[in-house]
């Protein structure tokens, strides 16, 4: 039996998120989650404890009383069960592809039997080849993904369509910038119980408010584009 969250306006603060970050490994590689929720709510933060909770679970939960909250991906039309309240975040965690401009896949069917580079903490593991007959290739992080599609190694990299969006900005991206639109969308959400104290809802609103995410994914996404410049050793596929 999952222990209550606790009530009052001095009560930590919990939050679930699908996946935690692993922890680091002494001597590794840095590398950036690919997960907004991940980067915005970090373990540690004071005040709060950060769970695991699947989506599935997440409603389940809150309902119960185990969380407070939840952050992360639903589909759009996700029903909830009564007592807990959903607010859109405004971020697009759909699934888009990219691949080189010079690519002759146009649709996402044509992915049967293409290689397509996944990240381990990213959204879409075992749906690309389920849904398009598409060969995963699935790599430690999202740095490493997109590593592979710059070196030639997969035809496609398919992550969220939000941070995607903002990596294209960077000019050595452009020549990767042909796009597969969201075959589904959904947006990240926020998940929160009715009776959340006053200062706690306030603090969650500003931990996943807009202008927070925006400034996020901005920094997210410069931080993995250099994380693969620093890595990539061979030259990009010509």
């Amino acid at each position: 039996m999952p222990a209550q969250a606790a009530s009052g306006p001095d009560a930590a603060l919990h939050v679930g998120i699908a996946q935690l970050p692993a922890p680091p490994v002494p001597g590794a590689k840095v590398r950036t989650p690919v997960r907004l929720e991940t980067v915005v709510i970090p373990a540690g933060t004071d005040g709060m404890q950060l769970r695991e909770v699947s989506g599935d679970q997440a409603a389940d939960q809150i309902q119960g009383g185990a969380l407070d909250a939840w952050v992360g991906a639903l589909p759009t039309q996700s029903p909830l069960p009564a007592g807990v309240e959903r607010a859109s975040l405004g971020w697009s965690a759909s699934p888009m592809a990219i691949m080189r401009s010079d690519t002759h896949v146009a649709a996402w069917g044509e992915l049967k039997d293409r290689t397509v580079c996944l990240a381990a903490d990213g959204r879409y593991r075992g749906e690309l080849a389920a849904r398009f007959g598409a060969i995963e290739q699935v790599y430690p992080s999202a740095t490493d993904a997109l590593l592979a599609l710059r070196t030639g190694r997969c035809d496609a990299t398919v992550q969220d369509e939000g941070f995607l969006r903002e990596l294209l900005k960077f000019p050595e991206w452009h020549k990767f910038s042909a796009a597969l639109e969201p075959y589904r969308h959904q947006d990240l959400v926020r998940l929160v119980r009715p009776g959340l104290p006053p200062a706690q809802r306030l603090a969650l609103n500003r931990m996943t408010g807009i202008a927070t995410l925006r400034a996020a994914v901005k920094q997210q996404a410069r931080d993995i584009a250099f994380e693969v410049y620093l890595d990539q050793t061979v030259p990009d596929c010509h």
